[in-house]
């Protein structure tokens, strides 16, 4: 959910933004603050408090891989099922809790996990005790000087990888939203995966949007079987709706529907993480809302595999 800076000023003003309490996208009012001098923007900065913010703008990185798979635990027959992940870890400060709560059921044996909020020795120090294989690339660097981006986790090979920067950074301090997507062999089937975190309404329902699409349009034309899951930041009145409608237009099914509220807030519950789904048929999914490390709840969904 965070606006991936711990600065509560840049949160309250975002509030106030133009359309931030209707959820609707204010093309003119962000486009003011993309071509504002730098006197305004470090008029801003110091106004909300909250420095301008540190992107990795390359295509190609920083990467980080590893595979810590046991060749025992290692298969290249087809399952009968396959069960995905989504968990937003919070900044990566809690590892320990996150570990146990990918070890016990329902998420335990997890084929895929997509994670958001991390850094690379939190993700290596996870796929490491669970036995798993990873990529990760960071969007951004946090006020604590640690990387902030998406991972991708596997109990199959991942055999190819990239990052997508998405559209509209944020206007208060310019963070970068990306989405991490990977291509997994599981059982000779490729499999097209992304792990997703989109900007919080502070960009409006339309920016948002237009984030999704992007990552809709990256995957387009990879293979019958895809899998997007992360954290959509779907806070704002209508904004869930919309999101479901954009994927639903574009085959997309809502996997992980029904689960309910993903987040603990001040104001409630809140709906930010979902499983949307191509080419596989959803058999069961959930929210395991016991203690995991974050104001995050995993989401999961198992699917049957295509024979």
């Amino acid at each position: 959910m965070h606006g991936s800076l711990k600065c509560n000023n840049a949160r309250d003003a975002a509030a106030e933004a133009p359309g931030a309490r209707e959820g609707v996208w204010q093309p003119g009012y962000l486009q003011r603050l993309r071509i504002a001098p730098p006197w305004a923007l470090l008029l801003l900065t110091f106004l909300t408090g909250c420095p301008l913010a540190e992107n990795y703008t390359d295509e190609a990185g920083p990467r980080y891989s590893g595979d810590h798979r046991k060749p025992d635990t290692v298969s290249s027959e087809a399952p009968a099922s396959i069960t995905v992940v989504t968990f937003n870890l919070s900044f990566a400060e809690k590892v320990t809790e996150a570990i146990t709560a990918l070890s016990r059921p329902p998420l335990a044996g997890a084929d895929v996990i997509a994670m958001q909020e991390m850094d690379a020795a939190s993700v290596d120090r996870i796929a490491s005790e669970l036995g798993l294989a990873y990529v990760y690339y960071p969007a951004s660097v946090q006020v604590d000087d640690d990387d902030f981006g998406n991972a991708l986790l596997s109990r199959w090979p991942i055999v190819a990888d990239r990052k997508v920067h998405l559209p509209h950074d944020d206007p208060y301090h310019q963070r970068r939203r990306i989405a991490v997507l990977a291509t997994l062999d599981i059982g000779g089937t490729l499999v097209q995966t992304a792990s997703v975190h989109n900007a919080t309404p502070i960009v409006g329902l339309g920016g948002r949007l237009d984030q999704a699409e992007t990552i809709i349009d990256a995957m387009e034309g990879t293979g019958p079987v895809q899998v997007i899951a992360g954290d959509f930041n779907t806070s704002d009145p209508g904004s869930l709706r919309q999101m479901v409608k954009l994927f639903s237009e574009r085959d997309f099914q809502w996997a992980s529907e029904g689960v309910g509220d993903t987040v603990d807030s001040v104001i409630g519950g809140l709906p930010l993480d979902f499983v949307f789904a191509q080419g596989l048929a959803p058999l069961e999914r959930g929210v395991d809302r016991r203690p995991a490390g974050s104001d995050h709840h995993p989401v999961w969904v198992r699917f049957a595999w295509p024979r």
